[in-house]
């Protein structure tokens, strides 16, 4: 934002610049960058609300190309590190999210000034090679960023995005944490529970922070410093916490570092097909603890 006010106070930019309503929506989005996100918790910071959040950024751009020259402005140039920054979520369903919303606006911004009267063919070439390098940077950036987060796309569907990033980050913490100390994960469905809330209170108490990924009453939680009986000792007082809210069948899977994969993407996708293997355990309650050398049917459950 401020290298975008630098610029068009330069004596070489040209354009014509509206400076009062330029300044109101640099306003906003400064205000939003650092009075109102940083207020955020860190848990609300999913997929989905940051690729919320750079869609309106992207609006604020076109916004400012608008008021400084519209088809012939230079700041079109902000919307390359918006989707490079989308990219780094690994997440490209959030890139394509961002890339429409970024050519959506800016052709919003230039559209009127190619309406007007006069408007050359040249203007008219530069805006529609900017929307095609636009176009071209993002498809480009949605397919890299699929390995940017570890798993593959198939992989990635066993963890919902949202809450998998944040569950992620915390497993990369214990992981990077010195000492070398295994870190178990651990996805849990408490099933048709009364209370999910309290649930995630008591749990958060005895256990460990717990955190929802939006898909279902399905939650993970991160602990460091446990081997099998204490991944597979926290899964079980954690199931015991959901039947004693009145949960009907409750499922576990566990996975651990650096047993069962060699990074937080993978733990989290280990514990994934771990938990999709407690599903074929019978009986109201399973757990399934993740191995490495063994093939996917032969996951260890306890029930």
């Amino acid at each position: 934002m401020a290298a975008s006010l630098l610029l068009v106070h330069a004596s070489s930019y040209d354009p014509p610049v509206s400076f009062v309503p330029l300044y109101l929506v640099a306003s906003v989005g400064i205000i939003v960058a650092a009075a109102v996100v940083p207020l955020l918790p860190a848990e609300q910071f999913t997929g989905g609300f940051c690729g919320g959040v750079y869609a309106f950024y992207a609006a604020v751009v076109a916004m400012m190309v608008f008021f400084t020259g519209g088809p012939s402005s230079e700041l079109y140039v902000v919307f390359f590190p918006l989707l490079l920054a989308s990219a780094l979520h690994g997440i490209w369903r959030v890139v394509l999210a961002v890339l429409a919303a970024g050519l959506f606006c800016y052709g919003l911004a230039v559209l009127p000034g190619l309406l007007e009267s006069g408007t050359g063919e040249e203007v008219a070439a530069s805006v529609f090679y900017r929307l095609g390098m636009l176009g071209l940077t993002g498809l480009f950036l949605a397919y890299a960023s699929r390995g940017v987060a570890g798993p593959g796309e198939e992989d990635r569907g066993m963890v919902p995005e949202d809450g998998g990033s944040v569950l992620m980050e915390q497993a990369e913490e214990e992981i990077s944490a010195p000492g070398g100390a295994p870190v178990a994960v651990i996805l849990v469905d408490p099933g048709d529970v009364r209370d999910l809330d309290l649930l995630l209170d008591r749990i958060e108490a005895r256990i460990g922070e717990p955190v929802p990924l939006d898909e279902g009453n399905l939650f993970g939680m991160v602990v460091g410093g446990v081997d099998n009986a204490g991944a597979e000792s926290a899964a079980r007082r954690t199931l015991a916490a959901a039947r004693s809210l009145g949960a009907g069948e409750t499922r576990a899977g566990a996975a651990i570092y650096p047993r069962d994969a060699a990074s937080a993407g993978d733990l989290l996708v280990a514990a994934g097909k771990a938990l999709e293997a407690s599903f074929e355990v019978e009986g109201p309650s399973a757990i399934a603890i993740s191995g490495r050398n063994a093939p996917e049917e032969n996951y260890r459950a306890a029930r």
